[in-house]
């Protein structure tokens, strides 16, 4: 398990003239965790990381490194390293002579060199390439070695800030698991920054989703992803059905709303909501169930009308109209043993109640909008 905090952001506020870039951050990061700062673009992930390595002040609040103040300290005395996704390596140096420019510059001595050296490429796996050159090595390798050349002189924490953006999907996907096995072997605090949910989700002991220079939740991977504080949070990780309604009261460990044209139970979220307020009902797709023939048991039930179909591989991605015309969204896998739907056909869907979960009341975002906050066309 993670250890004391090695980073405590405390109250921290960035404002540049009018622009509130981070709005009272609050929260400590842990010796040995691996921590992801996850948001669209302009959500102050990028300023927060950048006022811990120093090259930014804050405006109000502190930086504790280890227990000390750095909040105005420049960023070469923070016992800190920061790797970019343009890796910046020497060119003319061999990968060896790359990993050991930051020891060799602290006049360490040349046994304790060789050491650290030749123990970070074992761990980075590039003993077998420590003569070549940059230019001589992949998107992957290259990271590897910045990597390494970070981690030699065994900072406090390691900042990342988007470190595999200019890589390829699949070679992304690879280095995830890379990095995730890299801290572990190495220990040392990882603070990443990404707008990929699917990085933070892989990598992460814990997430710090942030919108608009607020930090929405902080959780672990399961708890952000089952249990979002907000609408924004359960739009933003992963995809998940979103339906505004009226909650009518709490029962017990479920909640009654008035939802989707009909009356559903739900689980209640952290938040409380008085009766006869407003509410949004959540429920991720993979736990829709749809059938032909009305379901039995206890489960939340809605009549629907398919209006499309899409083969994702695992699952085909079907898209539906409740009766007050909500879409509904249903991830099917080959267990559910449906027949061939058409747009047009009448089907039941239904979930489990304690499946579902009732957040605070908010615009719920177009696919306008999260196109924006991804910077990317959605997949249909």
């Amino acid at each position: 398990m993670p250890g004391t905090p090695v980073i405590e952001i405390d109250h921290v506020t960035k404002r540049f003239d009018d622009y509130v870039a981070v709005a009272d951050a609050d929260f400590s990061i842990a010796s040995g965790e691996f921590f992801s700062m996850l948001g669209p673009s302009g959500c102050g992930k990028t300023t927060t990381l950048r006022m811990i390595a120093g090259f930014e002040t804050p405006t109000e609040g502190a930086i504790r490194l280890e227990g000390v103040d750095v909040s105005s300290v420049s960023p070469h005395k923070r016992n800190v390293n920061t790797v970019f996704q343009h890796y910046a390596l020497f060119p003319h140096m061999t990968v060896w002579d790359n990993v050991a420019y930051g020891p060799r510059s602290q006049k360490i001595e040349k046994s304790e060199v060789t050491r650290r050296v030749d123990e970070l490429l074992e761990v980075v796996r590039l003993t077998d390439f420590a003569k070549r050159k940059p230019a001589q090595l992949s998107g992957g390798q290259q990271q590897r070695v910045a990597l390494a050349r970070a981690l030699v002189n065994y900072p406090s924490a390691l900042l990342l800030d988007e470190p595999l953006g200019a890589l390829d999907l699949k070679l992304r996907h690879a280095m995830q698991f890379e990095l995730k096995r890299i801290q572990r072997e190495v220990g040392i605090t990882f603070i990443y920054v990404t707008h990929d949910q699917e990085e933070a989700l892989t990598m992460s002991d814990r997430i710090a989703v942030m919108n608009a220079g607020n930090v929405e939740q902080i959780g672990t991977p399961t708890e952000i992803y089952d249990r979002p504080a907000t609408v924004f949070v359960a739009s933003f990780i992963g995809q998940a059905n979103l339906w505004p309604g009226v909650q009518n009261r709490v029962d017990g460990d479920l909640a009654e709303l008035s939802v989707l044209g009909t009356t559903l139970r739900a689980k209640p979220g952290d938040t409380k909501i008085e009766p006869g307020g407003q509410a949004t009902l959540m429920v991720r797709p993979e736990r829709v169930r749809v059938s032909i023939e009305p379901p039995t048991g206890d489960v939340a039930t809605v009549a629907a009308t398919v209006t499309d179909l899409t083969f994702q591989g695992p699952v085909v991605r079907l898209s539906m109209d409740a009766p007050d015309g909500s879409p509904i969204v249903a991830h099917v896998g080959s267990e559910q043993n449906l027949p061939l739907l058409r747009p047009g056909d009448r089907v039941h869907v239904a979930w489990a109640p304690d499946a579902s979960l009732v957040l605070p009341a908010a615009d719920i975002p177009t696919t306008e909008d999260l196109e924006e906050m991804f910077d990317a066309p959605l997949e249909p």
